[in-house]
């Protein structure tokens, strides 16, 4: 990879567009002061990232830009773009060549582009991290920072070796895994914070929840305990209506003397039971003690043995401390004697270096003398050497500004025919170019056209999605409202048909006849069923018809009489209760006589029931039986004339359940409906074919669903598709618009650039004139500077031989004062070793007496824990022996306790069984009283009370109260009763409740459960982070020192080449502890002929020479594509530039360079030369030279 070219307009002192095409190699760019040689470099490092300004040589960001001269505008914009040869795919990019370009807006506005495609400054530097490019790098070195790289920090110098080492990648990940790292501990700061303050909630709203939680389940058993205490009472009060008066003295006697032996029974039990638990916890008490005892007798007889194993061991270790003592103590004694050898040897060693130290200051004022004198005549003959370098400078200056002028002459006329022809190129693209643009506008045209067409399909779709997206609401809605309907009729169905088939309502005997035969534990092959699940009865008719029939719904339709008496014995033989069955062979026909057939044609009567109502033609005898001499009447007043035209022989119902008995006498009034046995049978019917009709509709509205549903998601494929349409015409219409506003462009550049080629072929005739005038005047400089170069130099060669002999006498001094110095630094060291070698038996001696004392201090310690641990070993046993007894004491009242335990169970098992015989008659006596009854007016006041307190509470009506109820045990209202107080004191007792918190408090937890999980992940996180930072620190490291020990080597190498010997070494500087990335790097140099010193100590030319050398070396373990020195060689003399530019040849093989450069042995080894001029005001040119 190297630099292939660098394109500028607007930038600095470039105020035209501007192509300096680089050679692989070496280029040198030549020109005057202040033509502009170093705002290459700045474009460079500018399109490279560099942000700061002051580093471009300006104060604002408006600095780079052209400011204007007396004859230019000011230019509104700076853009600078560099191309690299990336054949070798050095940047992993898959382009072979690489180009970087920045823009930079008066307005204070960058743009960067990478390959002309806009990126962000971060893509660049990361493409360019560890290539040796960029603005922080080692590839671009500027005026004076040669010298700061010696200067500077010894932090400062480690930079370049990081770029060196390729770490500056990882530097970048440390960097960005720290700031993660940063802001994932600031999440989970923010998290903690968040899942405090919500657990500060939760705590309180989950109390409340629970609160609420209690609130509802309580509410809800209370009012469903209450709701079946109330509906038991009432189904009690209406199955009691006969007996109960007869029969309750005895029932409450014979009950009282169960409940006074169950009350003696109980108590003795709870005693028995109480004392049992107390036995029972003396028990558990007496085998924790046991067992606790068991337990510490294993802990003592554990220390027991360690205390033992103790004593053992301090015993054995007194014996090696005695031992340790006898050698330390011969130790001591020989050190003693070594100690007074060495301070003999110490005083001897003190005298010599004070006889070379007087020597070395006699030679050195000898020398003194004599370098004053060769000061004296190396100034003359500098100021010599000055003059003629001067003079020789000038003269080649002078040469080089002929050859280049005469170069530049030619340049000039090449690029005026250049420019000839591409005006004549710039004319025939913008004709052809303004034919596409006609093209364009045309394409452009149809293309909206469609638009339009297309947007309003678009809209008409999107209005018939919106009225399909309407009715498919409404479709749904209706789909749901009948879902409802039918779970409901549903629920309605399945509790009234579950309440018929358990025959719910019924007598006692019915009830349990039809529960066997569905159970299957009775054939009733001969049984039809009751006569209300015979019958069907219009709505209308439902009263009369029961009235009419009253208990005769429950009598049982069979075949025959010996069916009736198979059912009768099975009923008696398992005490099933009683029923009345109505055999077909046995049951004889009731209809109306000649006689009184006239009265159903009287108005108001409706009929006789029989014929008012539906069944089966075979059992025709039993319904005539029943219902053949009943008449249904509309009313009371038509029924009593009725009757009185019957002679009262006829029983009459009215349709309300008014009744006019054969022999006149009137039953009537207010009654409640016998159980809704025959409308429970409509209501199922009905709820049956509800039911059907709601499932049809259902099937109709789900069917019109799917209609909906499939023109839905046609429309809206439509839509997509037109959408998709108008989005992809959208785009060509950009691409068009984006063609057409390029073209326009492309003829208003070519259209400017025409303008400036015509300026600048009347630029380069004016220029062409001043070259020839200015080639005239340097030729007659220049013989005057060759006649005043001759004069200088033979001077200078006389000094010469003067210098030379001086230097012999200086040598010869400085020979001996350095032997001197090498026995004085020999004898020193050689002291200071005597000295610490003191220093360290005086050390040895202190620990010996140090050991010593601690050895004495143990072997003390030792015999008084000896002492301590047989006193706790005699403790110890007496312990165990106390322990074993008290076990043995607790295992004889454990088996004592256990014999009275037994007994005490046998009595409680025998009460438990009395109880149970007890319980069997108490629910024998309750069965009895299921068949008393009370008076009728007092039950039917209880029985208007219950309905009036269900209704007022529960909305509850008596008539619907029998379909409610549920079977309770009769043992168990007791207990449901005092169950409903607790409940009540229970919900009373939790004062005012919060509903609303059982939702708040699941809301939020499953928000607390969120942070907590996404904290986790945090941590999880962060931890991963700390250890991906330790391995990027890591690897660093590794990398760092491997290429310091690489470029130390090479240092060495290259500094004793281009000194042409001496000695030169990089050195790591850091604190203990200290990290060897955040270390500093010293640079010592010994150039040949001198003593090894700093670099600071060094002449300006030494350093210059010996930065280049650490470039070099640099280069040679990590070389980058390409190379920018800015007047590096501008402190080096001549024989130091040939030897810089020898290396500099060597090293191109492998980098390329660009060196702005005034010396003449530079532009020599350069490959091509870049002449920068300025020759309007404050506008910088280019003219190249390839050099063969």
């Amino acid at each position: 990879m190297y630099l292939k070219k660098v394109e500028m307009q607007g930038f600095k002192s470039f105020a035209d567009r501007v192509e300096i095409e680089f050679q692989p190699g070496v280029n040198a760019i030549i020109g005057p002061n202040g033509s502009g040689k170093s705002n290459i470099m700045d474009a460079i490092k500018w399109v490279l990232g560099e942000q700061s300004i002051r580093n471009l040589r300006g104060l604002k960001l408006e600095d780079v830009i052209f400011a204007g001269s007396t004859i230019k505008r000011p230019m509104g914009m700076a853009e600078v773009s560099i191309i690299l040869d990336n054949t070798d795919n050095l940047i992993p990019l898959e382009y072979s060549e690489v180009s970087f370009t920045r823009r930079a807006f008066r307005s204070g506005e960058s743009e960067f582009y990478l390959n002309k495609v806009p990126c962000r400054l971060k893509d660049i530097q990361e493409i360019l991290m560890d290539t040796g490019i960029g603005k922080d790098g080692y590839s671009i070195i500027g005026q004076g920072q040669i010298d700061e790289v010696l200067k500077g920090r010894p932090e400062e110098r480690r930079l370049i070796l990081e770029e060196a080492a390729g770490i500056v990648k990882h530097k970048y990940r440390k960097h960005e895994s720290e700031k993660r790292l940063e802001e994932t501990v600031s999440n989970i700061s923010r998290i903690d914070d968040i899942l405090n303050e919500i657990k500060n909630q939760l705590d309180p709203l989950y109390a409340q929840k629970q609160t609420a939680l209690e609130y509802r389940a309580l509410s809800s058993k209370y009012k469903q305990i209450e709701i079946d205490l109330l509906l038991f009472e009432l189904s009690q009060r209406i199955s009691c209506l006969s007996d109960i008066r007869k029969s309750m003295e005895d029932y409450n006697k014979k009950l009282q003397e169960i409940l006074t032996e169950k009350r003696i029974i109980f108590k003795r039990l709870e005693d028995n039971k109480s004392k049992l638990k107390q036995e029972q916890e003396q028990y558990e008490k007496l085998r924790e003690e046991k067992y606790s005892a068991i337990s510490e007798k294993k802990e003592l007889q554990k220390d027991l043995k360690w205390i033992s194993e103790e004593i053992q061991r301090l015993k054995k270790e007194n014996d090696e401390i005695n031992n340790k003592m006898d050698v330390l103590k011969k130790n001591l004694i020989s050190n003693q004697e070594v100690l007074s050898e060495k301070k003999l040897i110490h005083v001897k060693k003190i005298n010599s270096i004070n006889d070379f130290e007087i020597e070395i200051l006699k030679n050195e004022k000898k020398l003194e003398h004599i370098e004053g004198l060769l000061k004296k005549k190396e100034d003359e003959i500098e100021h010599l050497k000055v003059e003629v370098i001067d003079l020789l400078n000038f003269g080649s200056e002078k040469k080089n500004l002929i050859s280049s002028l005469n170069a530049m002459e030619q340049n000039l006329q090449k690029r005026a025919e250049q420019i000839e022809k591409e005006i004549i190129q710039l004319d025939e693209a913008n004709n052809k170019t303004c034919n596409e643009i006609k093209s364009i506008k045309e394409k452009l045209a149809q293309k909206r056209l469609d638009f339009i067409q297309h947007e309003d399909i678009e809209s008409k779709l999107q209005q018939s999605i919106k009225e399909l997206t309407s009715d498919f609401t409404e479709s749904s809605k209706l789909l749901a409202k009948s879902y409802e309907e039918l779970s409901t009729v549903t629920s309605r169905y399945e509790t009234l048909n579950e309440i018929s088939e358990s025959y719910d309502g019924y007598q006692f005997g019915v009830k349990n006849l039809f529960s066997h035969i569905k159970n299957r534990k009775f054939k009733a092959d001969g049984i039809y069923g009751t006569v209300a699940d015979l019958i069907n009865v219009q709505k209308r008719y439902e009263i009369a018809i029961e009235t009419a029939l009253g208990g005769a719904l429950q009598n049982i339709v069979c075949n025959d009489d010996e069916d009736a008496k198979n059912a009768i014995n099975y009923m008696k033989s398992r005490d099933l209760g009683r029923a009345t069955f109505l055999p077909l062979n046995t049951i004889k026909p009731r209809n109306l006589n000649a006689n009184e057939a006239f009265i159903v044609n009287i108005p108001g009567c409706s009929g006789t029931a029989e014929h008012l109502i539906t069944f089966d033609k075979k059992f025709s005898p039993i319904f005539s039986n029943l219902l053949g001499r009943v008449l249904i009447v509309d009313n009371l007043n038509n029924a009593i004339s009725i009757a009185k035209k019957s002679g009262f022989n006829l029983k009459i119902v009215t349709l309300d359940g008014q009744v006019i008995n054969p022999g006149g006498s009137i039953t009537g009034g207010s009654q409640r409906k016998s159980n809704f046995i025959l409308s429970r049978k409509r209501q199922i019917n009905e709820y049956k074919q509800e039911m059907n009709t709601i499932k049809k509709l259902l099937s109709e509205i789900k069917y019109r669903n799917n209609e909906l549903k499939a023109s839905l998601s046609e429309k809206q494929n439509s839509l997509d598709e037109e959408k998709a349409m108008i989005y992809n015409i959208k785009l060509e219409l950009a691409a068009l618009d984006n063609q057409l506003h390029e073209k326009q462009n492309f003829i208003n550049e070519r259209l400017q650039r025409k303008k400036q080629l015509e300026q600048e072929k009347q630029q380069i005739k004016e220029e062409t004139l001043n070259i020839k005038e200015e080639i005239r005047t340097l030729n007659v400089d220049i013989s005057d500077i060759d006649g005043k170069n001759l004069n200088s130099q033979s001077m200078a060669k006389e000094m010469q031989e003067q210098v030379v002999k001086l230097k012999d006498q200086k040598q010869l001094f400085e020979n001996k004062i350095t032997e001197t110095r090498v026995h004085l630094a020999s004898t020193k060291q050689e002291e200071i070793n005597i000295k610490q070698s003191i220093e360290d038996i005086k050390q040895k001696i202190a620990s010996i007496y140090s050991e010593l004392a601690f050895c004495e201090n143990k072997l003390k310690q030792n015999t008084h824990d000896i002492s301590s641990s047989q006193d706790k070993t005699t403790y110890l046993k007496d312990k165990i022996d106390s322990i074993s007894k008290l076990q043995e004491k607790l295992s004889n009242d454990i088996d004592n306790l256990t014999n009275q335990k037994q007994i005490r169970n046998k009595q409680i098992e025998d009460d438990q069984n009395k109880l149970a015989n007890l319980e069997q008659d108490q629910k024998k006596v309750e069965r009895q009283e299921n068949n008393i009854e009370v008076k009728e007016t007092k039950i039917q006041m209880e029985i208007k009370q219950i309905g009036e307190k269900l209704h007022e509470k529960y909305l509850i009506r008596i008539e619907d109260a029998v379909q409610l109820e549920k079977k309770l045990e009769p043992d168990k209202i007791d207990d449901m009763k005092r169950e409903l107080n607790v409940l009540k004191d229970k919900i009373a007792s939790l004062g005012n409740v919060n509903l609303q918190a059982i939702d708040d408090y699941d809301n939020l937890k499953s928000r607390y459960d969120f942070l907590n999980y996404q904290r986790e992940d945090l941590v999880s996180a962060k931890e991963k982070l700390i250890k991906l930072i330790d391995k990027i620190i890591t690897t660093m490291e590794e990398m760092f020192i491997e290429t310091f020990e690489k470029v130390r080597e090479e240092f060495l190498k290259v500094f004793n080449e281009l000194f042409d010997g001496g000695k030169a070494d990089l050195l790591i500087t850091k604190e203990q502890g200290q990290s060897v990335l955040d270390a500093g790097i010293d640079i010592v140099a010994q150039p040949p002929g001198k003593k090894l010193q700093n670099i600071s100590l060094l002449s300006g030319g030494e350093k210059a020479l010996t930065a280049i050398a650490l470039l070099f070396a640099i280069l040679n373990i990590k070389s980058t594509p390409f190379c920018v020195l800015d007047e590096i060689d501008a402190a080096l003399d001549e024989a130091n530039t040939v030897r810089f530019t020898k290396y500099l040849r060597k090293a191109c093989k492998y980098t390329q360079f660009i060196i702005i450069t005034h010396r003449r042995s530079t532009m020599e080894v350069a490959d091509a030369l870049y002449g920068i001029s300025m020759e309007q005001s404050a506008v910088s040119k280019v003219l190249t030279l390839k050099v063969e």
